[in-house]
């Protein structure tokens, strides 16, 4: 079974790039008194380096993501981040990895696993449809729910995808 694993050797990590390396001081929230708030401040050089890691980890996990969809019907590896991202890093995602508005595009790009990760995507169509939403296991369905607010957003999308969020919005989704 998939499971995702930082690497062990030095030269093999990610350069950081998740919210802890790019954001402002704290400051409170007048929302929810006490309680202290982060604005995120990212360049675009580590968006740009986010969407590199973001298509590595596609392009090397999407064949086993398969296998593991096929052989089980249900997730059962941590790489949602992957194959659903949006603009914040997954909690768990050892490789903080996120896309913005500006870098989206980027996997659909010559170079990308666009073609893999249409079919990941659509396989867990096929499997939501048919066998209902616990095919995700419950702490996945807020990441969904951010995935197609981030991406029914974006212009110039594929129709491929464009099936894909139709496909996942004929569910219910919260937000945690």
């Amino acid at each position: 079974r998939l499971r995702a694993t930082p690497p062990t050797h030095a030269r093999e990590r990610a350069e950081p790039m998740g919210q802890a390396n790019c954001c402002q001081s704290p400051r409170s929230s007048a929302s929810s008194p006490g309680k202290r708030r982060t604005r995120c401040v990212r360049t675009m050089e580590q968006d740009n380096r986010s969407l590199a890691e973001l298509v590595k980890q596609q392009k090397s996990k999407c064949q086993d993501i398969m296998q593991e969809l096929n052989k089980y019907g249900e997730k059962d590896g941590h790489w949602i981040w992957w194959i659903c991202p949006t603009d914040m890093p997954g909690d768990a995602d050892p490789f903080a990895t996120y896309v913005t508005k500006d870098t989206a595009h980027g996997l659909f790009a010559e170079n990308s696993a666009e073609q893999e990760w249409r079919e990941v995507l659509e396989k867990m169509c096929d499997l939501l449809e048919t066998k209902g939403k616990q095919v995700l296991p419950r702490i996945d369905h807020g990441r969904i729910h951010y995935f197609l607010k981030f991406w029914k957003d974006l212009p110039d999308t594929p129709e491929w995808m464009d099936d894909v969020l139709e496909r996942l919005s004929g569910f219910d989704w919260p937000t945690r």
